[in-house]
């Protein structure tokens, strides 16, 4: 089995005991990127299809990006919680606590920063 194929039948033996809230601490952690799309399309259908509550703990900004809500934790507080179109337009402070933001909005960014008129909220090419 791959490394995605294993983390979902990890997932399905989670499930058989019905639970209400899953929390996910990496789940895509050493995947290859097939296997990491994999996942995470699993892990949207348990939240969207079947209704359970994910916790998803990620260093993956694209990932963090599909999150209907994010909060951003350095060294154990809370420093920004919101949903993505809010969080990640603001690419100096997520720099300066450490982390990243999707590439297209650090491109959108960059742009805004060079003068073009472009809307600096987009967090994916669609």
């Amino acid at each position: 089995l791959s490394g995605g194929q294993k983390q979902r039948v990890a997932i399905a033996g989670i499930l058989a005991i019905q639970p209400e809230c899953i929390i996910f601490d990496e789940p895509t952690a050493m995947l290859d990127p097939s296997g990491r799309k994999e996942v995470m399309k699993t892990i949207k259908e348990l939240n969207k299809k079947h209704g359970i509550t994910v916790v998803l703990i990620t260093h993956y900004m694209d990932e963090a990006a599909q999150a209907d809500r994010i909060v951003v934790i350095d060294g154990g507080h809370v420093m920004m919680e919101g949903i993505p179109r809010e969080i990640f337009p603001q690419v100096e402070h997520m720099k300066k606590i450490g982390l990243d933001v999707p590439q297209v909005t650090e491109l959108a960014y960059e742009l805004k920063e060079a003068g073009l008129d472009i809307n600096e909220k987009i967090l994916n090419v669609d």
